[in-house]
């Protein structure tokens, strides 16, 4: 059996910083997307994949129900990116849940939204919001976060 504790509980206002994924995750890395659907809208600059979308740039890999790509005038690049609908990322051993999730291109930026839940390793962290800097692998975690920690050790009431 192992032990649980509850770690932290920090103001809303504040935070919690913790490192997630790669150390570096290269955002130039080409995209590859993977849907039951795809309808372009050349008016908009939008391409919408719907239905089991996995999305895969260099070590991370996100799974949504809907992805909507939005690119510059020119459509010869992706601005960002919106996930909705229960958004799971994964990241070498590390898993990101949440309802929603806005990946800015431009600016390196992940922000997901919504129940999130962070699994690393023995701990669990959840908030309302987590920004993550792919360039450097740093997550901000705010609103109500909580974090559950476990130790791997058995308990002592076996002996």
């Amino acid at each position: 059996m192992s032990s649980l504790a509850l770690a932290q509980d920090t103001d809303a206002q504040e935070g919690t910083t913790i490192a997630f994924g790669d150390r570096q995750q290269d955002t130039s890395a080409p995209i590859d997307v993977t849907s039951k659907q795809l309808a372009i809208d050349e008016e908009s600059n939008t391409a919408l994949f719907t239905g089991d979308v996995v999305v895969i740039q260099d070590t991370m890999t996100l799974y949504a129900p809907w992805v909507k790509v939005f690119y510059n005038d020119e459509q010869s690049d992706i601005q960002s990116m919106k996930a909705t609908g229960g958004v799971t990322i994964i990241q070498n051993e590390e898993a990101a849940e949440a309802e929603e999730a806005d990946y800015d291109l431009q600016n390196e930026v992940m922000v997901m939204t919504g129940d999130v839940l962070v699994t690393q390793k023995l701990s669990a962290i959840a908030s309302d919001k987590m920004t993550i800097k792919l360039d450097d692998g740093t997550a901000l975690m705010t609103g109500r976060v909580k974090t559950l920690l476990r130790t791997g050790g058995s308990s002592q009431e076996d002996n």
